[in-house]
């Protein structure tokens, strides 16, 4: 397989040291092993603004997706109502998720090219049914921005629970997580910390969580007991441990904290986004995105009349990059990924590519 450019929201371009760090072979119950458990979980605590003796730091192994289940269905009983506002596939997935697992939940639906509007959740907010209160920061579906501080200000005065799905967004922007008062924040090793895929990252206050022994309607997803196991083993996963991701994973954190930490990350992306969209715009490509809530993790691009996407595709797959279809209904459009490890001399490659492609199908 050649070599690929990951231009999408994750997984994504992974640096040769966090591929270098997976060839060792590590025993889960090795004291080595969950010692490196225990400084990722207080690295991570740090990066996240958050003391160990309010917050717990919980690994999940799967996906984001799996994480985000974990708590779904671990902290919301059935004499309780979660509302889950969506402005994108990202929200409708949990309620996906709520009716597998026959949870109580009422799902708000907004438009996906704008976030989530203030005065409508707070509305919604302020019903007395809703005893939880779910959404997602950065939607990637239309690479928009949601206003976390100002929706958390509304669960907190309205004494919910807040369950926040920052997948896209932990490690794009410096979260303060106790202080926006926070009780659930789930990402994933794959995402803007240049990890692998294979475990989620899960922030839990602890006064809420330890109310939740046997609530979960799962056993491999059981977030009080992976937590209980951890707190009590020093770092131990309770079923078999995602080694190498966590090998990965220690590798990349270690480079994000030298590098500068999340503010630089931030800056790196912002370049990287503004150096792509400069060529998009250049021949004629128009966002979807208004640019006050423009994530600067993923920009959507509509297609122009007659464009043909899966050309485009197949034309940048043979040059060395991967973009990302759009999953916007009824909307034309596609996505160009700005995250994981792209240097200049990517940057400069995309745009001979995209200089090539326009030539060639004016």
């Amino acid at each position: 397989m050649k070599p690929t450019v990951l231009l999408t929201p994750g997984p994504l371009t992974t640096s040769a040291a966090v591929k270098q760090a997976m060839l060792q072979d590590l025993g889960t119950r090795d004291d080595e092993y969950r010692m490196i458990i225990q400084s990722l979980r207080e690295q991570l605590c740090e990066l996240g603004q958050v003391h160990p003796s309010q917050y717990a730091l919980i690994f999940m192994q799967g996906s984001g997706t799996f994480g985000v289940e974990s708590v779904l269905t671990s902290t919301i009983r059935q004499d309780e109502h979660v509302l889950i506002l969506a402005n994108g596939a990202y929200g409708n997935r949990m309620a996906q998720i709520c009716e597998t697992a026959h949870i109580p939940f009422t799902l708000k639906n907004y438009p996906m090219d704008k976030a989530l509007p203030l005065d409508e959740v707070k509305e919604q907010i302020a019903d007395p049914r809703y005893t939880h209160v779910a959404y997602v920061h950065c939607e990637t579906t239309a690479g928009v921005m949601n206003d976390l501080y100002r929706i958390q200000e509304c669960i907190r005065s309205y004494h919910k629970i807040s369950i926040v799905d920052a997948m896209s967004s932990f490690g794009s922007a410096p979260i303060a997580i106790a202080d926006a008062g926070i009780d659930y924040l789930i990402t994933s090793a794959n995402k803007c910390l240049h990890g692998v895929p294979g475990v989620a990252i899960i922030f839990a206050r602890k006064a809420h969580l330890d109310t939740c022994p046997h609530c979960a309607v799962s056993l491999s997803l059981d977030l009080y007991e992976q937590y209980r196991s951890m707190e009590e083993t020093q770092g131990a996963f309770r079923f078999t441990s995602p080694t190498h991701v966590m090998l990965a994973l220690q590798e990349a954190l270690t480079t994000l904290i030298t590098n500068g930490g999340i503010p630089a990350r931030r800056k790196r992306y912002m370049h990287v986004q503004k150096e792509l969209h400069d060529s998009m715009t250049k021949y004629g490509f128009h966002t979807l995105v208004e640019p006050d809530v423009q994530s600067c993790v993923i920009t959507t691009y509509l297609c122009p009349k007659g464009f043909d996407f899966t050309h485009f595709y197949n034309f940048f797959k043979a040059h060395g990059f991967l973009l990302y279809a759009g999953k916007l209904p009824g909307i034309d459009a596609f996505r160009i990924g700005n995250i994981g490890e792209i240097s200049d001399a990517d940057i400069l490659h995309f745009k001979k590519v995209l200089r090539m492609y326009m030539e060639e199908n004016r």
